[in-house]
């Protein structure tokens, strides 16, 4: 007499709890493929540029003004102790995504270049006149205009007596994509650029 095996029954659980693993490892996937794009998205952007602005030495004389020594380049001032040179402008972001402005980068302990700084401030949107105290971080929405102040300091520490001129030509602004991707930008300052004569006697 002819014997055959009966069907082994699936436990509904096991298929349960099977599918359920496959659709999370599927879910880190993807997660960690949205994790990576908008990484590389983000780091990937340059997004910011200068618009209008308002510059201003203080406590410092010209010694050249455009564009009688530098060519068409901006106004040189001479280095004088506790000067400084400020600059309120405006930031355009580009990106279809907000950004944050975090901070700027500045020159080492050690620098003894005639220029130091800069050191970022706060401005007003309205007069583009500094705003004096604690830096506050400045939102930007896409396609729209945040302020900052650069402050460029005459270098307590600079060795002067060459009477060579000094200039910082581009800014290294601090940024988050979206409050969470950290990024850095040097941003050009054109005719924005601070320039300062270390004086032949020294400082």
């Amino acid at each position: 007499m002819a014997q055959s095996a009966a069907p082994v029954a699936t436990d509904p659980r096991t298929v349960t709890v099977r599918v359920r693993t496959l659709l999370m490892a599927a879910a880190v996937v993807v997660a960690a493929a949205l994790v990576w794009w908008g990484l590389s998205y983000a780091t990937g952007m340059r997004p910011l540029s200068t618009g209008s602005s308002l510059t201003g030495p203080h406590g410092l004389r010209i010694a050249a003004r455009t564009p009688d020594a530098f060519g068409s380049g901006p106004t040189a001032y001479v280095w004088r102790p506790g000067g400084s040179y400020v600059v309120t402008v405006q930031i355009h972001n580009s990106a279809s995504v907000p950004v944050t402005i975090t901070g700027v980068g500045h020159t080492p302990s050690g620098w003894v270049g005639a220029i130091s700084g800069p050191t970022i401030e706060n401005g007003d949107g309205g007069t583009l006149e500094p705003i004096k105290g604690p830096f506050h971080h400045v939102h930007i929405g896409p396609d729209a205009y945040g302020v900052v102040t650069l402050v460029f300091h005459a270098n307590p520490k600079a060795l002067c007596g060459a009477g060579t001129a000094a200039l910082m030509d581009s800014v290294d602004l601090h940024f988050t994509t979206l409050g969470v991707f950290h990024d850095t930008q040097a941003v050009p300052l054109g005719e924005l650029e601070a320039v300062m004569t270390a004086p032949r006697s020294g400082c």
